[in-house]
C-alpha cells in the first residue's frame, strides 16, 4: 500500500468525489447521532413529558452533523494511503477531548496536562472509525461504477453502517435507571398537585399559579449532589421550577426544596 499522501488533483482526478462522498457519510452520521441524542428519552419513556429545546437542538445538530462532515471528509482524502486516516483520526481525538474540556471546571493547566495525555490513546481509538468513513467514501465511489443489484446492495450495506455509526453515539443521552427514577419522582409530585403538595414544593415561588398547568421536563447532573440528579419542569409561559433528588444506594430517595423561576 502506497502511504504517501497524494494531495495533487491531477494524479488523483477521483479525490474530490471521494472527499464528497465522505464527508456525506460523516454528515449523516452526524444529523442521526444529534437526533437520536434528542429525541432517544422520548422514544424509549413515552410516559414522561420530556422538553426539547429546539435552539439548543439545532446547535448539537450543527455540531455533530458539520463536524462529522469535515472529519470524514478528511479521511477520504488519500486514494491508497494511510495517512489521511491518521490525520482524520487526530482531528475527531482532538475535537472529542477539546470539547470535553472546554465543559470541564478545572484549571488550564491540568486540562492541558490532561488533553496530551489522552491524546495518544484517543488516537488508537480513533483510528477504526476514521477508516470506516474512508472505507465508506471508497465503497460510494465502486457503487457509482457498478450497475444493477450490486450497485444497490453497496448502498444499502453503507447507509446501514452510516446509521449504525450515527445512532452509536446518540445512545448515549439515554437516561440510566437512577436519572430515570428520579425524573419519575419529580413528575409524580408535580401530577400529584394540587390535591397533594409535597412538602418539597411547599414553598416553590410561583408554583401554586401552576399547578394546574402541563409542562415538560428535562434532566441533568445534579450541582447538587454526586448521586443526585435536577428534574426542570417547564412551563408554556416560561416558568421553570427545579427539583434534586438525591438517590442514594440502599436509602429511600430525597428531594430537595424546589425552586421556581418566574418568566
Amino acid at each position: 500500500m502506497n502511504n504517501q499522501l497524494d494531495l495533487s488533483k491531477s494524479n488523483d482526478p477521483l479525490r474530490n468525489q471521494r472527499i464528497l462522498f465522505g464527508a456525506l457519510s460523516g454528515f449523516i452520521a452526524g444529523t442521526i447521532a444529534a437526533l437520536v441524542s434528542g429525541y432517544i428519552n422520548t422514544w424509549i419513556f413515552p410516559d414522561l413529558p420530556f422538553y426539547i429545546e429546539w435552539s439548543s437542538l439545532f446547535i448539537v445538530w450543527a455540531m455533530w452533523a458539520i463536524l462529522g462532515g469535515i472529519l470524514a471528509g478528511i479521511a477520504a482524502v488519500s486514494a491508497e494511503g494511510w495517512n489521511s486516516i491518521l490525520v482524520s483520526a487526530l482531528c475527531i481525538a482532538l475535537t472529542i477531548l477539546v470539547l470535553n474540556i472546554m465543559q470541564s471546571s478545572e484549571g488550564f493547566m491540568l486540562n492541558m496536562v490532561s488533553l496530551l495525555g489522552l491524546l495518544l490513546p484517543f488516537i488508537a481509538m480513533m483510528i477504526p472509525l476514521a477508516f470506516i468513513f474512508f472505507w465508506l467514501a471508497h465503497r460510494f465511489m465502486q457503487a457509482v461504477s457498478e450497475h444493477g443489484w450490486v450497485r444497490i446492495k453497496i448502498f444499502l450495506i453503507n447507509i446501514i453502517i452510516i446509521l449504525a455509526l450515527g445512532m452509536a453515539p446518540g445512545m448515549y443521552a439515554k437516561m440510566n435507571a437512577r436519572t430515570e427514577r428520579g425524573v419519575r419522582i419529580v413528575h409524580g409530585i408535580l401530577r400529584d398537585a394540587p390535591g397533594t403538595i409535597h412538602k418539597a414544593l411547599l414553598k416553590t415561588e410561583g408554583f401554586s399559579e401552576h399547578a394546574n398547568q402541563p409542562y415538560t421536563l428535562s434532566q441533568a447532573s445534579s450541582i447538587y449532589s454526586t448521586v443526585g440528579v435536577d428534574v426542570t419542569a417547564h412551563y408554556k409561559d416560561g416558568y421553570t421550577l427545579t427539583c434534586t433528588v438525591v438517590l442514594y444506594p440502599g436509602s429511600d430517595p430525597s428531594v430537595f426544596p424546589c425552586k421556581g423561576k418566574l418568566p
